[in-house]
């Protein structure tokens, strides 16, 4: 197993689990009030008339139906998709041998932006090197378009609908905006190191077309871990390691 002691939480999605997880405690209790009224509701009203119990029926059925239904969280959904793409990537990651240095959530300063910082979803140092991981969660069938603005992105609205057209921004330059802005902090810190970046499309349901195209690698996350232990090796100083590790977020 790779080594975590720098992967920290993702404080969104932990509170979606949470906020679920008590609704679904709070839906089984009223559940367990409801059912056994609405029965007795029903057969008692079926003593004196038959319609009345049948009317009774319906309105109980449909209020045990809006019961029974699950609830949502306070996290905003786009946010959480992001945060749920970046988890499963992590499961992946971990898979890594033990001697993969692990980081997520990751806050590089970065003089050349205005608010002095850029997040990077992954680090990740190891034998084959240096690696900063990119994520996006988004479903459909992706066509890599190598210099182009957007890729092509097909999806189904539902089963046996026909495809909608739509594009989503090509990843690279921001991934590679993010190896440069590593190379550059730990050259600042005294350490020459280089990064590569990788692009990971971490939803379930994702195709990819001429991903070999692509100017870095774009995979499925089932793909990132075998990838990364399939690179040539490249020795990484123990100073980098070290200074990596002050990266670890807050």
């Amino acid at each position: 197993m790779a080594d975590t002691r720098f992967v920290v939480d993702y404080p969104p999605l932990k509170r979606h689990r949470e906020e679920l997880r008590e609704q679904r405690r709070l839906r089984g209790r009223r559940l367990m009030v409801a059912v056994p009224a609405a029965v007795l509701s029903v057969a008692a009203a079926a003593a004196w008339s038959a319609p009345l119990a049948v009317m009774l029926a319906g309105v109980a059925a449909i209020v045990v139906f809006f019961l029974a239904l699950p609830g949502s969280s306070s996290v905003d959904p786009g946010h959480l998709a992001g945060v749920e793409g970046e988890a499963a990537v992590l499961e992946r990651l971990k898979s890594l041998p033990d001697d993969y240095l692990i980081l997520n959530r990751v806050r590089l300063p970065d003089e050349t932006l205005t608010n002095g910082q850029r997040e990077l979803d992954f680090i990740v140092a190891g034998p084959t090197g240096l690696w900063v991981v990119e994520v996006k969660n988004t479903p459909g069938h992706l066509q890599v378009m190598p210099g182009r603005k957007h890729w092509p992105l097909a999806r189904r609205a539902g089963c046996g609908s026909r495809p909608n057209w739509n594009a989503m921004a090509n990843p690279v330059p921001q991934a590679r905006a993010q190896v440069e802005a590593l190379e550059r902090w730990l050259l600042i810190n005294g350490i020459e190191a280089r990064a590569r970046g990788v692009i990971v499309m971490a939803h379930p349901e994702i195709a990819i077309t001429d991903a070999r195209a692509a100017e870095m690698p774009v995979l499925v996350r089932d793909q990132l871990a075998e990838h990364l232990q399939a690179e040539p090796p490249r020795t990484l100083a123990p100073a980098a390691l070290q200074r990596l590790g002050e990266l670890r977020p807050a």
